[in-house]
């Protein structure tokens, strides 16, 4: 590790210490969140069994969603 990601994360980890409960739980929940995207890469492949097997599903609702839902992270870090 070099040292400017060492001292990044010290400042991270300075920072998270005055947050309360809630606010450490929705930080975790974001770092989960971006884990996962940083996993999923440029090409998500889905593949769709059960119920929903050969059913035609348009995905862009769910982009939607998805920045509605992790807009509340923006307002509460900027005191909205």
């Amino acid at each position: 590790m070099n040292n400017s990601v060492a001292l990044n994360k010290h400042d991270i980890y300075t920072k998270l210490t005055g947050l309360n409960d809630r606010d450490l739980h929705a930080i975790a929940e974001y770092v989960d969140f971006m884990r996962h995207k940083n996993k999923l890469g440029k090409e998500k492949i889905l593949r769709l069994q059960g119920i929903l097997k050969d059913q035609q599903i348009n995905f862009s609702s769910l982009k939607k969603f998805r920045q509605e839902t992790w807009n509340h992270v923006d307002k509460e870090a900027s005191g909205e």
